[in-house]
């Protein structure tokens, strides 16, 4: 199959790893600076804030190369996808479930954008990282 360039997504220098871990505690010096600055910030903002700047964090660490890019590790990207995207829908229904106990409904303001980001990536994360432990367990 001829390579389609609207299909290969450029991984990112692993230097990019560095800015990733700034966006994890940025957004928590933020929301306290914009709670000092407006008393009245709707808490569901700050949340979205949150789960904004950690959906990039874990956005840029999966998008960033390895030290050595080889076979395996594409395998384990991909199946880190896949995963992730298993997990999420899994975790969505659990969401919807535990909210419709607590509130007898199955929306409410936590399901945005961002929360699904932020859940999709971190499960990327997880499970790209897991393999990698496990491979590397394996070796030794």
């Amino acid at each position: 199959m001829k390579k389609n360039s609207l299909l290969e997504v450029p991984l990112l220098h692993p230097g990019w790893k560095k800015l990733a871990y700034v966006f994890f505690p940025l957004p928590v010096f933020i929301v306290i600076g914009m709670a000092f600055l407006n008393p009245k910030t709707d808490p569901n903002e700050a949340t979205q804030i949150i789960y904004g700047f950690w959906a990039l964090a874990f956005m840029i660490l999966n998008l960033s190369r390895e030290q050595v890019e080889d076979e395996m590790i594409r395998n384990f990207r991909q199946q880190a996808f896949q995963t992730g995207f298993f997990w999420l829908l899994w975790g969505l229904g659990a969401l919807m479930l535990i909210n419709y106990l607590r509130f007898d409904r199955i929306t409410s303001e936590l399901f945005t954008a961002y929360l699904v980001l932020f859940l999709l990536n971190a499960y990327i994360y997880v499970a790209f990282q897991y393999q990698k432990y496990i491979a590397n367990k394996e070796e030794n």
